[in-house]
């Protein structure tokens, strides 16, 4: 007789733990060069490892020396020259910057120096122009969101300043010696188009033609209303 063997298996699970290791966050890049393409353009490029479609600003500034004080304020100012917008795409950035603008007689000229003009200031304007470009707030915000959806956390201490709100901004820069703007070229045909988005000087008065018909009130009430009280002899 054979005898059955009953074989038991035993299974013993052990219990596993999901451990999540999170990612040490890189440090954020944002670098910038400049080429000049004639006088007074100028392309500014550089690499970043923001996230794609990062808005960025590229913007040239002047600093200036007043010779004369005004009020209690430092006598060191900067002139925004000019400024675009940068889009990132694939790690890669660039703007181009036109630093020159034409006069009312086709003189070149930067944005400060018909302003300082006016104001019969004095200044002493420094060699080198600081070619920058930066992150807002608003924007830095949406890539640091966009970083975090993508498992790509970022420090940006290296990079980060604070407005004077108190905001962290990012910022990167570079000098480049700039001549001051010489020569001249046409007058602009239509400067009212080139002052204040095509507005002009909104301040100036402008003379209205004279009427082409002329009004004569009437001499007697035109009504079929009954009359108000007011109207009767006291």
């Amino acid at each position: 007789m054979k005898s059955g063997v009953l074989l038991s298996l035993t299974l013993a699970v052990a219990g596993c733990k999901l451990q999540i290791i999170p990612q040490t966050p890189t440090a954020t890049t944002l670098t910038i060069t400049t080429t000049r393409e004639s006088e007074g353009e100028f392309v500014v490029s550089g690499t970043t490892n923001l996230p794609d479609d990062t808005q960025l600003t590229a913007v040239a500034l002047r600093y200036l020396e007043l010779e004369q004080p005004i009020g209690n304020q430092e006598q060191v100012v900067y002139s925004i020259l000019a400024y675009q917008p940068a889009t990132v795409e694939n790690g890669q950035w660039s703007a181009r910057l036109n630093l020159w603008q034409v006069a009312e007689d086709g003189r070149y000229q930067e944005a400060w120096q018909p302003q300082l003009e006016d104001l019969n200031l004095s200044t002493t304007a420094d060699p080198a122009v600081q070619f920058a470009v930066t992150l807002a707030p608003p924007q830095l915000f949406i890539a640091r969101q966009l970083s975090l959806s993508q498992n790509a956390p970022q420090t940006i201490a290296g990079l980060r300043h604070r407005t004077p709100d108190g905001e962290p901004f990012l910022w990167s820069s570079t000098f480049a010696t700039v001549a001051l703007p010489s020569g001249q070229t046409t007058p602009p045909a239509d400067l009212a188009s080139r002052q204040n988005g095509g507005w002009g000087e909104r301040y100036r008065l402008v003379p209205e033609p004279p009427l082409p018909y002329t009004l004569t009130p009437d001499d007697q009430r035109k009504t079929n209303a009954p009359p108000r009280p007011g109207e009767f002899l006291q």
